[in-house]
């Protein structure tokens, strides 16, 4: 039985290369989370994995300027590799979000429309500190009414950041990014990524107020959830949440011992682990 979908898998594969290809920031990332010294494995040690723990992931797809993807041609390649595993491994590779520059401009738009219709991709995922544009920028516009058309989610981070210092904070704030986009495109499926601190406030109430918004979880331990969440989440927003790793900068046994020790609801847990993620993603 599949025991979670996960929102947020950071594919690091001997055959599909690494999310993070700056070495300096890996080694940055890999030290804040606390993540084991090497995240490599093979594809076969990668769904062994997700099969022993019973959990259908969703690829982060390259990539971001930031996280070292300076060359379309490698992201494409690497959108490519996911396409495939997808393919190769349905049982526990859902499929997964393109992550891309909005500077790339029209060839970029072109990558998102080709993952949506070869590789049956989600939508774009859009990270306003890591692209230096905050989501409500109109540069965004197209990319969101392609998958407006294409009938796709997309993905708006939100939250604190690993990287330290060289990002700004002030456009991951749900309100006024994720709400204006959300007032925009009502019809747009909008899964915000990151524990949302510290504008929890702000994501619970863009959460209550827009029926298209959800929010999933990756990025903190969930013991660090403060408590005023932790209610709103077994109660007002309880369908509103789902689960998201970051795996392999986090592991699967210490996320669920979080979740389960943290007095949730056990109807409240199954719709975070997985019930949410079916009836609003199709997965």
């Amino acid at each position: 039985m599949m025991k979670a979908i996960d929102l947020q898998l950071a594919l690091t594969s001997v055959e599909g290369g690494s999310l993070v290809r700056d070495a300096e920031l890996l080694a940055e990332l890999t030290g804040t989370f606390k993540s084991p010294e090497s995240l490599l494995q093979t594809e076969e040690e990668l769904v062994a994995e997700l099969r022993h723990r019973e959990v259908r992931g969703v690829v982060l797809g390259g990539g971001w300027k930031i996280l070292g993807w300076t060359d379309l041609g490698e992201i494409r390649e690497r959108n490519d590799y996911i396409g495939g595993l997808r393919r190769r491994h349905d049982d526990v590779i859902g499929g997964f979000w393109v992550s891309l520059d909005p500077g790339w401009g029209r060839a970029g738009l072109r990558e998102l429309e080709r993952c949506i219709a070869d590789h049956r991709s989600f939508g774009i995922a859009v990270g306003g500190a890591l692209t230096g544009v905050p989501a409500n920028d109109p540069v965004w516009h197209p990319y969101y009414e392609l998958c407006v058309e294409a009938g796709v989610p997309i993905k708006i981070w939100v939250g604190h950041l690993g990287i330290r210092g060289r990002v700004p904070l002030w456009t991951e704030n749900p309100i006024p990014y994720v709400d204006a986009v959300a007032c925009r495109y009502p019809e747009l499926t909008i899964v915000c990524a990151h524990h949302p601190w510290p504008f929890l406030n702000e994501m619970v109430s863009v959460l209550i107020h827009h029926p298209n918004v959800y929010n999933e979880q990756h990025g903190t331990a969930p013991r660090y959830f403060a408590e005023s969440f932790r209610r709103e989440i077994n109660s007002r927003i309880q369908d509103k949440v789902m689960f998201g790793s970051d795996y392999p900068f986090f592991g699967y046994p210490m996320l669920f011992q979080d979740w389960e020790a943290a007095g949730y609801k056990p109807e409240v847990l199954e719709k975070v682990y997985r019930g949410n993620a079916q009836r609003v993603l199709g997965l």
